[in-house]
């Protein structure tokens, strides 16, 4: 199971355009821009209001959006993770 700071995720969202996403990304993770959360999520199997979120994105701007989007939406396990630099050196994919 993925983890972050020593926690476990159960789902790793990159909130950055699709390109991005497809140059590079974390292990395991999910592309859904953040201009597409929270209706992204719906009927996502697996995810409900209890999923632990983990936010990354390029410098963090876009995936503190997301994760005020996804609170105020009713997520209340979401992580920022911020930048992909920062939440690479405190993730672990399993």
């Amino acid at each position: 199971m993925p983890s972050y700071r020593s926690k476990p995720v159960d789902l790793v969202l990159d909130v950055r355009s699709r390109l991005e996403f497809f140059l590079g990304h974390l292990d395991s993770a999910v592309n859904i821009p953040v201009d597409r959360l929270p209706d992204g999520l719906e009927g996502r199997e697996g995810v409900s209001s209890e999923t632990r979120i983990l936010l990354y994105c390029a410098s963090g701007n876009r995936s503190a959006a997301a994760a005020a989007a996804l609170k105020a939406a009713g997520y209340t396990r979401v992580t920022d993770g911020g930048g992909m630099a920062a939440a690479r050196s405190e993730y672990r994919a399993s």
